[in-house]
Protein backbone atom coordinates (compact mmCIF):
# COMPACT_ATOMS: atom_id res chain seq x y z
CA UNK A 1 0.00 0.00 0.00
CA UNK A 2 1.05 3.46 -1.11
CA UNK A 3 2.17 5.93 1.78
CA UNK A 4 1.20 9.58 2.34
CA UNK A 5 4.87 10.44 1.21
CA UNK A 6 4.78 8.41 -1.75
CA UNK A 7 1.65 10.60 -2.81
CA UNK A 8 3.90 14.01 -2.11
CA UNK A 9 6.61 12.18 -4.15
CA UNK A 10 5.01 11.46 -7.05
CA UNK A 11 3.13 14.87 -7.01
CA UNK A 12 7.17 16.48 -6.82
CA UNK A 13 7.65 13.85 -9.90
CA UNK A 14 5.14 14.65 -11.66
CA UNK A 15 5.85 18.78 -11.65
CA UNK A 16 9.57 18.23 -12.77
CA UNK A 17 8.62 15.90 -15.66
CA UNK A 18 6.03 18.96 -16.48
CA UNK A 19 8.76 21.67 -16.08
CA UNK A 20 11.76 19.84 -17.94
CA UNK A 21 9.21 19.51 -21.01
CA UNK A 22 7.55 22.95 -21.21
CA UNK A 23 10.50 24.77 -20.60
CA UNK A 24 11.49 27.65 -23.36
CA UNK A 25 7.67 26.53 -25.34
CA UNK A 26 5.38 28.96 -25.76
CA UNK A 27 1.65 28.57 -26.05
CA UNK A 28 1.65 28.46 -29.65
CA UNK A 29 4.11 25.58 -29.12
CA UNK A 30 1.98 23.87 -26.71
CA UNK A 31 -1.08 23.63 -28.64
CA UNK A 32 0.68 21.54 -31.36
CA UNK A 33 -1.54 18.67 -32.09
CA UNK A 34 0.38 15.24 -33.35
CA UNK A 35 -1.00 14.10 -36.99
CA UNK A 36 -2.73 11.33 -35.24
CA UNK A 37 -5.18 10.80 -32.25
CA UNK A 38 -4.24 11.99 -28.95
CA UNK A 39 -4.76 16.04 -27.61
CA UNK A 40 -1.84 18.65 -27.15
CA UNK A 41 0.75 19.47 -24.41
CA UNK A 42 -1.86 22.22 -22.96
CA UNK A 43 -4.67 19.79 -23.26
CA UNK A 44 -2.53 17.55 -20.83
CA UNK A 45 -0.97 19.50 -18.42
CA UNK A 46 -4.81 21.12 -18.12
CA UNK A 47 -6.62 17.80 -17.63
CA UNK A 48 -3.43 16.90 -14.78
CA UNK A 49 -4.45 20.44 -13.34
CA UNK A 50 -8.46 19.89 -13.15
CA UNK A 51 -8.01 16.14 -12.04
CA UNK A 52 -5.23 17.02 -9.00
CA UNK A 53 -8.47 20.29 -8.18
CA UNK A 54 -10.74 17.11 -7.87
CA UNK A 55 -8.48 14.74 -6.05
CA UNK A 56 -8.16 17.61 -3.76
CA UNK A 57 -11.12 18.09 -2.87
CA UNK A 58 -11.72 14.03 -2.32
CA UNK A 59 -8.62 15.11 0.64
CA UNK A 60 -9.81 18.50 2.03
CA UNK A 61 -13.57 18.13 1.57
CA UNK A 62 -14.54 21.56 -0.03
CA UNK A 63 -11.82 21.82 -3.57
CA UNK A 64 -13.01 21.10 -6.82
CA UNK A 65 -12.42 21.76 -10.57
CA UNK A 66 -14.00 24.70 -12.42
CA UNK A 67 -16.59 23.26 -13.98
CA UNK A 68 -16.32 25.02 -17.24
CA UNK A 69 -12.05 24.31 -17.16
CA UNK A 70 -13.29 20.61 -16.65
CA UNK A 71 -15.71 20.82 -19.79
CA UNK A 72 -12.02 21.59 -21.87
CA UNK A 73 -9.77 19.68 -19.81
CA UNK A 74 -11.69 16.75 -18.41
CA UNK A 75 -11.42 13.07 -19.10
CA UNK A 76 -13.95 12.59 -22.93
CA UNK A 77 -13.51 16.20 -23.49
CA UNK A 78 -12.56 17.04 -27.55
CA UNK A 79 -9.41 17.67 -28.65
CA UNK A 80 -8.36 21.12 -27.74
CA UNK A 81 -7.09 23.05 -31.21
CA UNK A 82 -8.13 26.45 -30.75
CA UNK A 83 -5.42 27.78 -28.38
CA UNK A 84 -8.07 30.91 -27.44
CA UNK A 85 -10.21 28.54 -25.41
CA UNK A 86 -7.01 26.97 -23.67
CA UNK A 87 -5.59 28.39 -20.58
CA UNK A 88 -2.28 29.98 -21.22
CA UNK A 89 0.68 28.07 -21.24
CA UNK A 90 1.99 30.29 -18.49
CA UNK A 91 -0.66 30.41 -16.33
CA UNK A 92 -1.50 26.93 -16.82
CA UNK A 93 1.89 26.12 -15.60
CA UNK A 94 1.80 28.50 -12.15
CA UNK A 95 -2.00 26.90 -11.66
CA UNK A 96 0.18 23.03 -11.77
CA UNK A 97 2.31 25.08 -9.09
CA UNK A 98 -0.39 26.41 -6.83
CA UNK A 99 -2.29 22.92 -7.03
CA UNK A 100 0.46 21.07 -6.29
CA UNK A 101 1.53 23.50 -3.02
CA UNK A 102 -2.21 22.39 -1.81
CA UNK A 103 -2.09 18.81 -2.74
CA UNK A 104 0.96 18.19 -1.27
CA UNK A 105 -0.45 20.60 1.92
CA UNK A 106 -3.27 18.65 1.98
CA UNK A 107 -1.65 15.41 1.50
CA UNK A 108 1.08 16.55 4.89
CA UNK A 109 -1.63 16.88 7.17
CA UNK A 110 -3.98 14.48 6.34
CA UNK A 111 -3.69 11.41 9.18
CA UNK A 112 -2.98 8.29 7.59
CA UNK A 113 -5.62 6.24 8.78
CA UNK A 114 -7.94 8.42 6.00
CA UNK A 115 -6.26 6.37 3.57
CA UNK A 116 -8.12 3.41 4.62
CA UNK A 117 -11.51 5.19 4.43
CA UNK A 118 -13.63 3.72 1.68
CA UNK A 119 -13.88 6.11 -1.12
CA UNK A 120 -16.74 4.66 -3.16
CA UNK A 121 -18.30 1.51 -1.29
CA UNK A 122 -20.29 0.68 -4.67
CA UNK A 123 -16.77 -0.10 -6.05
CA UNK A 124 -15.28 -1.03 -2.65
CA UNK A 125 -12.31 1.66 -2.81
CA UNK A 126 -11.11 3.27 -0.18
CA UNK A 127 -8.86 6.72 -0.50
CA UNK A 128 -5.54 4.92 -1.34
CA UNK A 129 -7.10 3.37 -4.08
CA UNK A 130 -8.62 6.59 -5.90
CA UNK A 131 -4.80 8.46 -4.41
CA UNK A 132 -3.10 5.83 -6.29
CA UNK A 133 -5.05 5.91 -9.09
CA UNK A 134 -4.75 9.60 -10.05
CA UNK A 135 -1.28 9.45 -8.73
CA UNK A 136 0.76 6.89 -9.17
CA UNK A 137 -0.72 6.46 -12.85
CA UNK A 138 -3.00 9.02 -14.08
CA UNK A 139 -0.94 11.72 -14.15
CA UNK A 140 2.72 9.41 -14.91
CA UNK A 141 0.01 8.61 -18.23
CA UNK A 142 0.09 11.89 -19.27
CA UNK A 143 3.15 13.16 -18.34
CA UNK A 144 4.33 10.47 -20.43
CA UNK A 145 2.92 11.89 -23.06
CA UNK A 146 4.75 15.36 -22.66
CA UNK A 147 7.41 13.52 -23.97
CA UNK A 148 6.47 13.35 -27.45
CA UNK A 149 4.42 16.75 -27.38
CA UNK A 150 7.86 18.61 -26.21
CA UNK A 151 9.59 16.63 -29.18
CA UNK A 152 6.73 17.69 -31.50
CA UNK A 153 7.24 21.62 -30.21
CA UNK A 154 11.03 21.39 -30.62
CA UNK A 155 10.75 19.79 -34.50
CA UNK A 156 8.49 23.19 -35.41
CA UNK A 157 11.29 25.38 -33.78
CA UNK A 158 13.86 23.75 -36.63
Amino acid sequence: MSTIQQYINSVKRIDTIIKRKSEGLTHADSMRQLPFPGNCMNWNIGHILVYRMQYLGVIDGISQPDPAEFAIYGGGSQPLTDSSKAIPLEVLLARIDDASAQVIAALASMPAEKLAEIYDAEQGTTLADRLTFYLLFHESYHAGQLEILHELALAHKL
